[in-house]
């Protein structure tokens, strides 16, 4: 194989050098978005081996014949890298080189359903509370992600935009939640090691580093990715220096002050959004109980009381789909990612 470049990069020359040319006047847009490491942007030498290589979605209204057109034309080759995918059909599919027609890796459909496919809905029909919750974080970030190699009309471009970040009050109730996620375990690690449950405080602090990686990226407008990614995403400041000594750490008392520190933080990037009335960003003990927390249900509750909308003034803390879910084969599915959050509401 040749020298590795970011599947972004080859999917672009893929699109200008080989399947631009065979389209003549046929209206379509083209770019590179949903699943697959090298949308984020995340793609390494290693993620050659599977999904990843010329890979393209075409979105036109009437494709007609224009699968077998391209699988008859393609040339074999882009960049050094084989346009032909093998095993026909499977859900994983690697490079292959072929003497006969190009088994494409271009997925060919009208925008609309492809929408609906990826995410449950359209977006160009509006976007209503049901989708924001329901749609995961990953899924999100596959639509706003990627690349966009052409689009008349900005079709794609008003899309990703629309889906761009939450409206301010679902932003807060997201939040809200995520706070309250937090509340729920945050005293836990605490207990745990005062029990002599040295394994136990070690899985319940990684759960918590967890929802504050989520939380920072939450605060920073950034769709949290999926557990491979998470901490890819995160950036390399002093909330991962801090969520990093409470995972290392062997001393019960530094992983709870490693904790109370990366909470901190975040309290602080609380206040400074400005969403909210600001909360005293200081650890306190828990009750009666001596443990340091930073007591994260008051930022829950001041969250709440700044929601304007009564819809969602009115819902449970029970959140949105990564909130509420934690099954790959339901959060992969639209259909029982959207029946399942919709149970939740009222």
């Amino acid at each position: 194989m040749p020298e590795f470049l970011p599947g972004l990069t080859l999917a672009r020359h893929f699109y200008f050098e080989a399947v631009r040319p065979l389209l003549g006047d046929l209206p379509h847009a083209a770019a590179r978005l949903g699943p697959g490491s090298d949308v984020l942007g995340y793609d390494t030498e290693r993620s050659t081996d599977h999904d990843w290589g010329p890979r393209l979605e075409l979105f036109v209204d009437n494709p007609g014949d224009l699968h077998q057109l391209l699988a008859r034309r393609l040339p074999k080759h882009v960049r050094g890298w084989p346009t032909h995918f093998e095993p026909p059909g499977a859900r994983v599919r690697s490079m292959a080189h072929t003497d006969g027609d190009v088994d494409h890796y271009v997925r060919i459909q009208p925008f609309p359903t492809w929408c609906r496919d990826l995410l449950g809905f359209d977006p160009a029909d509006g976007i209503g509370l049901l989708d924001w919750l329901a749609t995961p974080w990953q899924r999100l970030a596959e639509f706003t992600r990627g690349d966009v190699f052409h689009d008349p009309g900005n079709v794609l471009t008003a899309a990703r935009e629309g889906l761009g970040w939450y409206p301010p009050d679902v932003w807060r109730y997201i939040l809200a939640c995520q706070w309250a996620r937090i509340s729920q375990e945050e005293a836990f690690p605490a207990r745990a090691a005062e029990n002599g449950d040295d394994l136990g405080t070690r899985m319940l602090t990684a759960r918590l580093c967890r929802e504050v990686a989520r939380l920072h990226l939450l605060q920073e407008r950034t769709w949290p990715p999926y557990a491979k990614w998470l901490t890819h995403a995160l950036p390399a400041d002093l909330t991962a220096a801090a969520l990093r000594a409470a995972l290392y750490t062997t001393d019960e008392h530094d992983r709870e002050n490693a904790l109370c520190a990366a909470l901190e933080i975040a309290a602080l990037r609380q206040n400074d959004l400005g969403l909210s009335a600001e909360q005293p960003p200081a650890r306190r003990p828990f009750f009666d109980r001596g443990y340091a927390v930073i007591g994260a249900a008051r930022f829950t509750d001041a969250l709440r009381d700044a929601i304007t909308d009564p819809t969602l003034r009115a819902l449970p803390t029970t959140g949105c789909a990564d909130q509420i879910i934690d099954s790959t084969d339901v959060l992969t599915d639209p259909r029982l990612t959207r029946a399942l959050t919709a149970a939740t509401l009222p």
